[in-house]
């Protein structure tokens, strides 16, 4: 039988974000003598694409708390180019963070979280 994932719902950008986290993510954040702060990045580059980010720090933007130790952010950015040149360089296109009245409207549906093989694994649908 599978353990039962704890749940919360979060406010961003005006909209409810179902935030859940296995068993495991729990016990890690009770560990910690610190928050653990999640990026949910949301990527405009060549195609869309969703990352998940574990940090130490809220880096300067608006966090929402979902459970103890535990607060998330969305950060909407876009890439400055498109190159292949460039992205083999850096590891990815540069980027810049968007601030328009469409993206502050988008946000995440579900985010789900588990800490597994000693490392914080995540995700979100949109």
């Amino acid at each position: 039988m599978t353990a039962k994932c704890l749940e919360s719902t979060v406010v961003i950008n005006g909209r409810n974000v179902l935030v859940e986290w296995t068993p495991a993510a729990a016990r890690e954040l009770s560990r910690r003598t610190t928050p653990l702060f999640v990026e949910l990045e949301l990527y405009f580059s060549c195609l869309v694409k969703k990352f998940v980010h574990f940090r130490d720090d809220a880096r300067d933007r608006t966090a929402v708390a979902a459970g103890d130790n535990l607060l998330l952010y969305f950060r909407p950015v876009t890439s400055t180019a498109c190159s292949f040149e460039v992205a083999e360089r850096l590891g990815r296109q540069p980027e810049m963070e968007l601030h328009t009245a469409a993206v502050g409207k988008i946000a995440p549906r579900k985010v789900s979280l588990d800490f597994a093989g000693g490392a914080w694994r995540g995700s979100f649908s949109l």
